[in-house]
């Protein structure tokens, strides 16, 4: 194998280890910081981005819920009420019309 090819397959290792490294510690970080997330009230603004993922502001404090693997498909809405509890990845929606929606 000649030297060059093979300096470049040490470093396209090392990127690929990095970039993994990279994606759990980020996931890890989101899903800790989600978890940690701990609200009760009405839902001021709501804002999807393009893939669906909503991030929400209650009481003036805005919370990403894209970080986890809620599918939330749009049906939250700006007064709408919202319970979570800290360490609980459990969250209650309760429409205006009084429909309840439990997201785990």
């Amino acid at each position: 194998m000649k030297p060059f090819t093979k300096a470049a397959m040490i470093v396209l290792g090392v990127l690929a280890i990095s970039f993994a490294v990279f994606t759990f510690y980020t996931r890890f970080t989101a899903k800790r910081k989600a978890l940690s997330y701990q609200f009760n009230g009405k839902v001021d603004t709501v804002i999807y981005d393009e893939s669906g993922k909503p991030t929400v502001t209650i009481h003036g404090t805005k919370y990403d819920l894209a970080v986890t693997n809620w599918d939330f498909n749009h049906q939250i809405s700006a007064g709408d009420s919202m319970i979570k509890k800290a360490d609980s990845l459990v969250i209650k929606i309760f429409k205006t019309d009084g429909t309840v929606i439990i997201k785990q």
